[in-house]
């Protein structure tokens, strides 16, 4: 498996396709949850917290520039989603990923304030379009790793956050959070298959203790990853683990982090890049050849 591993790599333009592409389905699934700007409907209440870039959004008025104006919250999500394809489809021209990127965190920020939670699982759309900002292909290797150690300090964050905490030794804690977020889910579906298997973990206290122990026991993990790629193979498996089974058991959405995954792939820097552009006028070289990648 590692050395099999090991010979597989993408290049720039199967990096953009795959990671836009789920871009694109993250978009999709925001409009089907009514998550877009447009179906924000003028909120009121927000909530920047204290972190300074939601403030500085705020004083300038953007989010409340697009929440308040339906039609130009519209044109917003066409734009972000037309940037997203384009990224999708034109690999050589920069000014799609670019201009994705900023319009996401415009997105971003709208979206965290005035549901009152800042979301954590929308970051690695927020981050994964940086690398195709830049045509060089060191310095788009050089940003791809970053966010692979990025990936791995998220995850490895998370262990430390509830190791110093002190909440990962405490075993009485497993059952309460399983209860505290299946209480509803039991309520309105006391018989279904899954009610089931929930009423017998809350029956059964070493069960919900193990599932509570397990999640920081499979972050603590990506800390290897830090000192060797030998097993990027497994980080990239990892994270499908460790999502699936927070969604079961504990009803948490991060599959939209699933696409910093891709950043445990090698990058093959053969493609030509020499006639990357913002411009419009790209993808052909001076004898009006078409770029290879």
């Amino acid at each position: 498996m590692i050395k099999r591993w090991s010979n597989i790599s993408l290049s720039r333009k199967q990096a953009s396709r795959w990671v836009f592409g789920i871009v694109i389905l993250a978009l999709v699934y925001r409009y089907f949850s009514n998550a877009l700007l447009h179906q924000l409907h003028d909120p009121v209440l927000k909530y920047p917290y204290v972190d300074l870039t939601y403030w500085l959004y705020h004083f300038l008025h953007i989010p409340e520039l697009f929440t308040s104006n339906f039609s130009l919250a519209l044109i917003f999500d066409f734009a972000l989603l037309g940037t997203a394809i384009g990224s999708f489809f034109s690999i050589e021209k920069r000014m799609y990923p670019i201009a994705f990127t900023l319009l996401f965190s415009i997105y971003f920020v709208t979206y965290n304030s005035f549901s009152a939670h800042h979301t954590h699982c929308m970051i690695g759309l927020l981050l994964i379009g940086i690398p195709f900002w830049f045509k060089d292909d060191e310095r788009f290797a050089l940003l791809w790793e970053g966010l692979r150690y990025y990936t791995l300090w998220i995850f490895f964050s998370a262990f430390l956050w509830k190791l110093f905490r002190g909440t990962i030794f405490l075993h009485s804690q497993g059952t309460a959070n399983f209860l505290n977020e299946n209480a509803s889910y039991l309520v309105h579906n006391p018989n279904d298959f899954w009610s089931n298997i929930y009423l017998y973990i809350l029956a059964s206290p070493a069960i919900a203790s193990f599932l509570h122990a397990s999640g920081p026991l499979l972050q603590a993990l990506f800390g290897i990853g830090f000192f060797t790629k030998k097993l990027d193979w497994l980080w990239f498996i990892l994270p499908f683990v460790f999502h699936t089974l927070t969604y079961i058991f504990f009803h948490v959405v991060f599959f939209e982090l699933l696409v910093l995954n891709f950043t445990f792939f090698k990058i093959n820097n053969s493609i030509n890049t020499s006639n990357f552009s913002l411009s419009s006028n790209v993808g052909v070289d001076g004898n009006n050849q078409t770029v290879k990648s």
